[in-house]
């Protein structure tokens, strides 16, 4: 391990002080060490960006009881030295946008869900981690409501809505897409039809791109094992 890996994990140990050291999970600690480690994906396999990195690790550090602040004094650091490949940002670019994403996790109050062994950063994960039961249950509560969306209550009352952050949007299209997607799989519709169909309606990934057959095939797999888990 690096000097400047090793000094990641012990200014997390540090700051997590007298915090509950059992938050320190063994996904984040992977991350902390190795970054995205490419070799775990396919050839041709779409990987996470910078920026999904980011937002997982801030939502994490949030969850651990870090203030935004505090968050932003370790993971600006950790975008810049070790996650800096990702894209061909400059550093100056990297930090402004490191800013942006922990500011929005926090405004947004946005809960950490890591999805366990199936996460998207193929992080190392064991069913012994202290959160795995509760995230088991979280995964399972979201696809409920991916499968079965509240109804919406329509008034004669015109409501205005608060603006919504264009990340927060992402999300929101990406759940109503994913029930789409959903609905024409139990369907018998084909990946690739699926994949035309959430594109030509405009629907996006959570990270606002277009969809294509592999991202899409891995986040229906990801319900599936949810609503289906082995063993």
């Amino acid at each position: 391990m690096t000097d400047i890996r090793i000094s990641f994990l012990r200014k997390l140990e540090t700051m997590l002080g007298n915090r509950d050291k059992d938050v320190f999970y063994l996904c984040i600690g992977d991350l902390l060490e190795h970054g995205l480690d490419t070799a775990r994906f396919s050839d041709g396999e779409i990987k996470p960006n910078l920026q999904d990195i980011t937002q997982y690790l801030a939502a994490w550090s949030r969850h651990a009881g870090f203030n935004e602040v505090e968050s932003s004094d370790w993971l600006i650091d950790y975008c810049i030295n070790m996650i800096s490949s990702l894209s061909k940002r400059t550093p100056a670019a990297i930090k402004h946008s490191t800013k942006s994403n922990i500011r929005y996790i926090y405004r947004s109050a946005v809960p950490f869900l890591c999805q366990c062994a199936d996460n998207r950063f193929r992080a190392h994960c064991t069913s012994d981690c202290p959160v795995y039961a509760d995230m088991q249950t979280s995964l399972k509560e979201k696809a409920h409501e991916l499968l079965n969306p509240r109804p919406v209550l329509r008034t004669n009352t015109t409501i205005l809505a608060p603006p919504v952050s264009l990340k927060a949007g992402y999300q929101e299209q990406f759940d109503a897409g994913m029930r789409i997607a959903l609905e024409e799989a139990q369907k018998g519709t084909n990946l690739l039809n699926i994949v035309n169909i959430l594109n030509e309606r405009g629907f996006k990934t959570r990270t606002g791109r277009k969809w294509q057959c592999g991202n899409m095939r891995n986040e229906l797999q990801k319900i599936n094992n949810i609503i289906n888990p082995k063993g």
